[in-house]
Parts: structure tokens; sequence; C-alpha cells
């Protein structure tokens, strides 16, 4: 029996062995993780910043909402670029508004789409459309800014007819929108390369990072006051896994970590099918008391499958095709029979090792801006200084008085002892 038992633990030892020799990560994928994570850079995300391996590109956008109720307004905010230059942005408005105006209403006597375009100033111009031609009354309008060399949109509706409420939301935003390093960007939802510094009531945002011509991609969303989730992303990581991947799938790890300073939970797994192989990190923090300094907060890192094509570093980014309303996003495209055919989809340019050190190093680096919410003033406060004739009329009395004095001690025996 003796011998039995030192056999067993042999063999549970020779195991455990060969489970962590297989583990071990090469030379070549140390190097690969020290290239990737040593040299990061900062963004700003939305109250907090993260740190990404430096050649990775990104962007995102915000939705805000004033009110809570059924009676919220909302404001979409995009950056469409940075280093953008004046000839560019007029350039790209020119283009925007030509292809919306080129579009006609036939519910409308065939008047243009493009309700009207006009300068407020030559960084901030305005472009008003029927929302579509189904309802004659209400509109899209985007406000288009160019903030130092960021171009910023902002976009909202009104109904009704009722414009007036909506443009006045829209030009005291667009005074609340500053150009910020990230390291300085203070209070405000940050977005990229700007920060919005709007007292409102709910924030919801995408972003999306990734490394240049790669399969490998980084997807965060943020919602300030949404609750956390009552099921674990675990279980419902291996639900979704048992209906869209029959089960069929590598649960690479699962674990509590901390993100941003609050409890979060992570799943990390792998899957194939019979012509590639994909991996899929997720992790979401779970809080109590949901704020605009403590967010919802939701990653999803992928890696295989389809690998975007290079950018020609010679062609500058398109400012207009990708956020153009959908009745004006035509001509773009090749016919579907002159389409070339879809790519190959590929397996991870990531090893499991590389893409998990890359992971936990983007995760720990999450954090919250100190002084990112500045305290929302009360509406029912009356705390002003003085009008200009209230202060001229305060120092004509001071100054009376101070004379008044000057002229008692001049008189006899009312002298300073």
């Amino acid at each position: 029996m003796r011998w039995l038992i030192i056999l067993f633990v042999c063999l549970v030892l020779g195991s455990l062995a060969a489970c962590t020799a297989f583990k071990q990560p090469s030379e070549q994928e140390k190097r690969n993780v020290s290239e990737m994570t040593s040299n990061m850079r900062t963004w700003a995300l939305g109250r907090g910043l993260i740190d990404l391996p430096a050649n990775w590109s990104g962007g995102g956008d915000v939705k805000l909402y004033y009110g809570l109720g059924a009676d919220h307004s909302s404001v979409e905010v995009r950056v469409l670029g940075e280093g953008v230059t004046q000839q560019r942005f007029d350039a790209a408005l020119n283009e925007r508004a030509h292809r919306i105006a080129a579009v006609k209403n036939d519910e409308q006597q065939d008047a243009s789409m493009l309700v009207s375009a006009k300068r407020e100033n030559p960084q901030k111009i305005w472009l008003q459309y029927f929302e579509s031609t189904e309802v004659p009354d209400t509109f899209v309008h985007e406000f288009h800014l160019l903030v130092d060399d960021a171009y910023v949109m902002l976009r909202a509706e009104s109904y009704n007819g009722n414009t007036a409420p909506v443009e006045a939301r829209l030009l005291k935003l667009s005074k609340e929108i500053f150009k910020v390093a990230p390291e300085n960007a203070g209070a405000g939802f940050a977005l990229g390369p700007v920060v919005i510094r709007s007292h409102h009531d709910q924030e919801i945002a995408s972003f999306y990072f990734r490394p240049p011509a790669s399969d490998v991609s980084l997807e965060v969303y943020v919602n300030a006051l949404s609750p956390s989730q009552t099921k674990s992303i675990k279980t419902r990581t291996e639900e979704g896994a048992r209906v869209f991947l029959a089960g069929d799938y590598e649960n690479l790890r699962a674990r509590k970590v901390t993100l941003a300073g609050m409890s979060a939970e992570e799943s990390l797994i792998g899957f194939s099918d019979d012509t590639h192989r994909q991996i899929l990190f997720g992790c979401e923090n779970y809080r109590e008391n949901p704020s605009m300094n403590r967010p919802s907060m939701s990653f999803r890192m992928s890696a295989g499958g389809i690998k975007r094509t290079p950018i020609d570093p010679g062609k500058p980014k398109d400012l207009v095709r990708w956020t153009l309303p959908q009745f004006a996003n035509k001509g773009y495209d090749l016919p579907l029979w002159q389409q070339p055919a879809s790519p190959e989809p590929v397996n991870p340019s990531l090893t499991d090792y590389e893409a998990m050190a890359v992971w936990d190093a983007i995760l720990k680096s999450v954090r919250i801006r100190y002084g990112a919410v500045a305290p929302k003033p009360d509406p029912w406060a009356n705390i002003r200084g003085p009008s200009a004739e209230e202060a001229a009329e305060s120092k004509r009395i001071l100054d009376e008085f101070i004379a008044s004095l000057e002229k008692r001690r001049s008189l006899p025996g009312d002298s300073d002892q």
C-alpha cells in the first residue's frame, strides 16, 4: 500500500511539473511583452486614465443626458479627428453639407434634406437637417467645432419644430469643451484629446483601441449610473458559450480583480472553429452607490478573426464618411459584385501568455482622476457678486464715510489723544 501511495504522489508531482513547464513563457514571449508594456501611452478615459501600448490608436463617443426622467434631453459628442487644420475642417464640412443637401425629401415637395447651414464663427458651424422623410418636424442639429486642432461634433434632435432649446443647449456645451493633455484633464468627462466640463446628469460612452494593422482590439463601455450586473461575468460567459459555441471553449482564467479601485471580475476564454482560433477577454466592475466617479465599466479585448488592413500613412483620416446620416452615406462602397472577397480569418497574433500579460498591464493602469467630478451648482442658490452699479454705489458710500472721518479729525478738540 505504501508504495502505491508513493507512486501516486510521484505521478501527481510529475504532472504538475509537466504543466508548469508547459506554461512557462518563452524568451521571445517575454521580450514581446516587455516591448508592449514598457513604453505605454496614457489616455484620458471618461473620468479616468488608462495606459496602453504606445503604438495603439483609438477613439470613442459619449452621450450626455440632461435630466433623468421621461422628459430628459441628450447630446451626442464625438471627436472626429485630431491634428485637423482649418483648411481640412472647412473641406470636411463642405463635403458633409453637400452630401446631405443632395438628398431630396420626397414628403416635402422634394425639398433638400438639409434645412440650414450657418456659421457661428470659422471654428463653429451649424448644420440642421430632417431626421427622416417620415416626420416633417423632427430635426437633427449638428454643431461642428474646431477646438484647437481637435474636430468635435455635437449632435442632438429636436421635436415638434421646437428647435431653440436644442440650439441653446449645443451652444452652451460648445463653450464647455477644451483641448487638454490627459494628465491635465482635471474635472470633466474626457474624450480623447478633449475634456467636457458640462454639468449633466448621466453619461454613457464607448471607446475603442487597437494596434495598427492587427487582429487585436480593445473596447470599453462606461455607464455612470447603471447598476452593476447581478449575474457574474463568468456565469454569463459560460451561458453564452453554451449557446453560441456549443460549450466548446477553453476557460483560460476567471478570477476576482480590482478595476479603477473598485471590485471586479474577469473571464478569459479561447475558442476555435475549422478555420481559426480566437481569444476573448472580459472584465466588469461591481460597485454600490453608482456615480460619475464610480461608473460601471466593461472591458472587452479580442484577438484572432478578421485582421485590420494597414493604414496608408500618406492618406489623411476620413472626417466625413463614418458619421454621415444613413440617407446621405451613399457612393462610398463599390457595388457588391465589384467588391473584393472578405479576408480570411486569422489566428491570434498574440499568444495566450502575451495577451494576458498585456491585458493585466492595461487593467492595472485604469484609475479615476483626482477631482474628475466638479460639484454641481445648486440651482436654488442665489450666490453672486455685486453688479457694476452696486459696486460703484458701495465705493461712493465708503469714500464719503472715510471723508467724514478725516473731517472730524480736523475739528478742534476732536483729535486723537
